[in-house]
């Protein structure tokens, strides 16, 4: 207020946006003291799972200004996805990262995440970008991607939350430096525009299986790609259609008789 009031600078405040964080409460809803015998040593918790689970898990509690209660419990899930986490490096037992291109599924993985994760840094979101991490570890062990393009943008990404297994990781990934002094990815748009839809396709209003079909795709070309899909042909089998009804990226549904 001073510096402002002798115009040295531009702002009667130091900082543009305050935030008051919340308290992390005992597992009873009430603020942990030792008269209430609701406190939880973080020294226990670091030494069972690590430094890495215990800021995850208190970030992922809820959002930064809110009161949030313990739940003991809960803390073996952050575990687990720090381990899978660290699976998406190895090939059995060993460290092992591809130098292959990746494919257009495992960028548009990494993408949709590093924008998740920028928009939620920007916003103090943290809660919600934990669930964005163990979605996109999830896509990318369904999709078996050990490729060094992918996994490194995401250890620096991951690095503010659990910098410990980052710094591991960094190091692994043939890093002399810290994973502290690396550039946060950038997203970009282009690896995020859909160019296909997956088509649920019914038969009398009940859901049988997915279509993938280009945006681009006419009505007539659905509809004989239905009628060829191999999973169709039960369906289908002694049956005669009636009518097939296509809503444009929404649903096909096949009227038989």
């Amino acid at each position: 207020k001073f510096l402002y009031d002798i115009g040295v600078v531009s702002t009667p405040e130091p900082y543009a946006k305050r935030t008051s964080h919340g308290m992390i409460l005992g597992e009873n809803g009430e603020k942990m003291s030792k008269s209430r015998g609701n406190v939880v040593n973080p020294d226990d918790i670091i030494e069972q799972f690590g430094a890495d689970t215990l800021r995850l898990y208190e970030m992922f509690l809820g959002p930064l200004e809110a009161h949030k209660p313990w739940d003991t419990q809960g803390i073996d899930g952050v575990y687990k996805f720090l381990r899978k986490f660290w699976r998406l490096f190895l090939n059995g037992e060993e460290f092992s990262v591809s130098d292959e291109v990746p494919t257009k599924e495992e960028l548009k993985v990494l993408h949709k995440t590093l924008k998740k994760i920028e928009f939620d840094i920007e916003n103090f979101s943290f809660n919600t970008s934990i669930p964005a991490f163990m979605i996109c570890t999830n896509e990318l062990a369904a999709l078996k991607c050990n490729k060094r393009a992918i996994l490194e943008p995401l250890v620096v990404a991951i690095a503010p939350y659990a910098p410990h297994i980052a710094e591991e990781l960094w190091h692994l990934l043939g890093h002399a430096e810290s994973v502290t002094g690396a550039t946060f990815p950038q997203w970009e748009e282009k690896y995020l525009v859909e160019d296909s839809f997956e088509y649920p396709v019914s038969f009398n209003g009940k859901v049988r299986f997915k279509l993938n079909m280009p945006l681009t795709a006419t009505q007539a070309e659905i509809e004989a790609a239905v009628k060829a899909s191999p999973e169709a042909g039960k369906w289908l089998e002694g049956k005669e259609i009636r009518k097939m009804i296509i809503v444009p990226k929404k649903i096909v549904n096949v009227v038989i008789a």
